[in-house]
């Protein structure tokens, strides 16, 4: 009977160990200059803010300040087709290693940073053709594609990844397609 035992124990602990647990690191060194430009989210997860955009495209560009970039996100409406623009600020918050950023609305809301969130690069590509962003305790992320409409496999893939870095997953909204 305790070899039984040991051997059920044993196939537990092994089958424990295979399972592979969430990679916790967020990106390093992200390569600024290799990050700005446009963007397309592709998939999200569910957020208040975000609930009736059926395609987002962000805008990430450097102003005249280091570590400071302007950013325009377009959101096109399930409901009626309209477009909706929001302007922010960012500035990266980790300099040197540039994968955390405080983003700021610009305009009344952004007085004293008041309407301001910060996000985090979890992980990119190394040619910069996808990004995945989420805050920092992850429970909002998005993922950005340079091409509004990859590849269903790699939509798939992309958000396997996010699930390995530990983000919920379980509901996602698929936007850009």
């Amino acid at each position: 009977m305790t070899a039984i035992r040991t051997a059920a124990a044993l196939t537990v602990a092994l089958g424990l160990c295979a399972v592979a647990s969430p990679v916790a690191a967020q990106a390093r060194n992200v390569a600024l200059d290799q990050f700005d430009g446009r963007w397309f989210e592709i998939a999200r997860s569910p957020n208040d803010a975000q609930k009736d955009c059926r395609r987002a495209q962000i805008d990430f560009n450097p102003q005249n300040q280091p570590n400071r970039y302007s950013i325009v996100v377009t959101c096109t409406r399930r409901t009626d087709g309209g477009v909706e623009t929001l302007r922010a600020n960012a500035r990266v918050t980790d300099p040197g290693n540039n994968a955390r950023f405080r983003f700021t609305l610009t305009g009344l809301l952004g007085v004293g940073g008041l309407a301001g969130q910060n996000y985090w690069v979890w992980d990119h590509a190394p040619d910069y053709s996808w990004a995945i962003m989420a805050l920092p305790n992850k429970s909002d992320w998005w993922v950005w594609h340079r091409s509004q409409s990859p590849a269903e496999a790699e939509r798939t893939r992309l958000i396997a990844r996010a699930r390995a870095l530990g983000l919920d997953t379980g509901s996602v909204v698929h936007t850009g397609r």
